[in-house]
């Protein structure tokens, strides 16, 4: 409004660019919590901070107007008499004269001048409208004039307006105060913790141990004997500051919600205050990514395969073959059949299409059940879905003698922490003769040998591995010299080649012997096969390999379709497409 001043606290400015933390406000927040006694979010010392300011500030104004009358246009002045101007700052000025005013559209009226006491913008005598009773901006009640009147925003607002500004401001200053504590979006005073010694934290490692799955904060204090003098929320914010503060615990709290299409949120397995666990239980794969799942080669999007590949893609489930870019089409059953890397590390591939069933969460590992279908027996697993894999499945999958290309079903319960668990026995003990993975002189030979198969596999992708860790070290070495996809693809169609009656080989089995050199997706070899020349699709996944024509591409889908340089009679032709996700 015109004439009238406004507060600088309810400018968005001021927040943003003058308000500095000063020790005015660490004082105010430090007698917030000791009043309360008890931990305090951010959001609440900073819009504490806020209103401070604000009425701190509408009342130094309204002392200022306490000085003299407020000027309003409305009001008859005389001469000698000492007005407020809430327009220039609150300046004082003296009315030196009075006249008649002059303007037929308005009547009556008359004007002041007025010589002010301090300096103000322009000339320091002006005149101004008296006795003036018709419709005008400064003709509003007084308190309106003095702290804003219309233009004034509420408190509410304010705090949505310089919230986001003061919480940052401070959160940086109480991180620099040795006299606060923070755990959980809480700040504590340090004098305020009840004490939480050695004793305590080993006391809590045992009620853990002892439940053998995450307890509350709430019932791990119940088994400790800490100040009774001190409120309950401080004895947990002094027990969760402690525990965090322990490498031996883990904080598994989790706040999961849903977003519905019409935009409302769903909010599913919050737990209740902080739950913790310890790392001792938990599976190394929850805190560091085993080097063989480290990923060498994954889809990247735009890859040219054959359309009856897909399949194949589907049916293997790996993560690397996920694009992220592309929407995944939602399915009722997530199928997996494990390549060597996963079985090794006892973990799950974690598709796009298995994290959209689960709910929204920024937790970076949380736990599911996985209820092993027609058996009494369920898993605690741990999802990770940033590095895209289930862990803790060790244990499982030697019980149950998985292999490498065990087929494994996930489908979903109703209860978005829980799914089904499928896979079937082979009904067999049974040793035969299989493809076995050695290393000799450093690299990889395949070579027939008698071993058992426990359970239901993808054959074509069965590949007995008798020493594991051998085959471990040769991934680090492959690993580490950056072995290219194109030699691995090569050596591993050898390897196959020399095991098969017509030098054939399927591109499950070439899959499967490439994972025991480094970790890669289906996508990347099948883009590989389809631009090399001397790679020809001979029907049902097999591929039949051309030295003559080795170091030459086909450039473009109809070239990889037909592959015109082959001579082979039996050549199938596929059509070829950009691949863009399952």
């Amino acid at each position: 409004m015109v004439g009238v001043r406004e507060l600088r606290t309810q400018s968005e400015a001021f927040w943003r660019d003058e308000y500095r933390v000063d020790e005015g406000d660490i004082d105010l927040i430090t007698g917030l919590i000791l009043e309360a006694g008890k931990p305090q979010r951010l959001e609440t010392l900073a819009s504490a901070i806020i209103l401070h300011r604000f009425r701190a500030e509408k009342e130094a104004v309204a002392e200022q107007a306490r000085r003299g009358k407020i000027y309003r246009p409305a009001d008859e002045a005389r001469v000698g008499e000492e007005l407020v101007f809430p327009a220039f700052d609150f300046a004082v000025g003296k009315v030196v004269d009075v006249r008649p005013g002059r303007n037929p559209k308005y009547g009556p009226f008359q004007v002041i001048r007025v010589r002010f006491e301090e300096p103000v913008p322009g000339p320091q005598e002006r005149e101004f409208a008296s006795s003036f009773v018709h419709p005008h901006p400064l003709n509003r009640p007084l308190e309106e004039l003095v702290v804003g009147g219309g233009s004034e925003i509420g408190e509410e607002e304010l705090i949505e307006i310089a919230g986001p500004y003061v919480s940052a401001k401070l959160q940086a200053a109480l991180e620099k105060d040795d006299e606060f504590v923070y755990f959980d979006g809480t700040w504590f005073l340090r004098a305020l913790l009840p004490e939480i010694h050695i004793g305590h934290l080993n006391l809590a490692e045992a009620v853990i141990y002892e439940a053998g799955h995450p307890v509350s904060a709430r019932d791990i204090l119940q088994e400790l004997e800490l100040e009774t003098t001190t409120s309950i929320q401080a004895q947990l914010f002094a027990l969760n500051h402690a525990l965090g503060e322990d490498e031996r615990f883990d904080n598994v709290s989790l706040f999961a919600q849903n977003l519905g299409q019409d935009g409302s949120v769903e909010v599913l397995g919050k737990t209740e205050g902080p739950v913790w666990y310890l790392r001792a239980l938990e599976p190394e794969a929850v805190f560091e990514r085993p080097a063989v799942l480290r990923p060498a080669f994954r889809a990247r999007g735009g890859e040219y395969v054959g359309i009856t590949t897909l399949d194949m893609i589907d049916e293997i489930g790996d993560e690397l073959d996920d694009v992220p870019s592309v929407l995944v089409r939602e399915v009722t059953e997530i199928r997996i059949e494990l390549p060597f890397p996963h079985l090794y590390a006892g973990t799950l591939p974690a598709t796009q299409q298995f994290l959209n069933m689960l709910p929204v969460t920024t937790a970076s590992h949380f736990a599911i059940t996985l209820a092993i279908a027609g058996k009494r027996q369920e898993i605690e697993a741990w999802v990770l879905p940033e590095e895209r894999y289930i862990a803790g499945l060790g244990d499982w999958y030697a019980a149950v003698g998985m292999c490498v290309g065990g087929r494994l079903a996930l489908t979903p319960t109703g209860d978005p922490f829980r799914y089904q668990l499928a896979y079937e026995p082979s009904g067999s003990r049974r040793s035969e003769w299989l493809r076995a993975a050695m290393v000799e002189g450093g690299e990889l030979v395949l070579q027939m040998a008698r071993a058992s198969v426990e359970v239901v596999c993808d054959r074509e992708m069965l590949i007995d591995v008798p020493d594991r860790e051998a085959i471990v070290a040769l991934m680090a070495a492959r690993e580490r010299d950056q072995v290219p996809l194109s030699r691995l693809i090569r050596k591993a169609f050898a390897e196959l080649a020399k095991l098969s009656s017509g030098g054939v080989v399927h591109i499950k089995g070439l899959y499967s012997v490439v994972n025991l050199m480094r970790r890669s997706g289906l996508v990347p070899i099948l883009a590989e096969l389809a631009r090399n020349a001397c790679f020809d699709p001979v029907g049902q996944g097999y591929w039949a390999y051309s030295p003559a024509l080795e170091g030459t591409l086909y450039q473009t889908p109809d070239e990889m379709r037909e592959r015109p340089l082959s001579g082979r009679d039996d050549l199938v032709k596929d059509q070829v497409v950009q691949y863009l996700g399952r």
